[in-house]
């Protein structure tokens, strides 16, 4: 699947930046998502159990991976 930046006509590809977030689901439930600086989802998980993508977030973390601050712009 192809992230593009949503709102823009063109073909215009999400920004390089490398940030995760959250994305709260049903019930229990949450997913991963991978966007740039602006927020444009760049890749998604699957759903989880909160407690496992907790866990995710944290071997994320460890690597360096910054938390983005807003809300992320999914194509869904």
């Amino acid at each position: 699947m192809l992230f593009l930046k949503l709102g823009i006509s063109d073909w215009t590809p999400v920004g390089e930046e490398m940030l995760y977030k959250i994305v709260p689901g049903k019930g229990e439930t949450a997913a991963l998502a991978i966007c740039d600086a602006d927020g444009n989802a760049k890749a998604m998980s699957g759903w989880f159990p909160v407690i496992k993508a907790s866990d995710l977030v944290k071997k994320l973390e460890s690597k360096g991976m910054p938390e983005f601050p807003g809300d992320v712009k999914l194509p869904i």
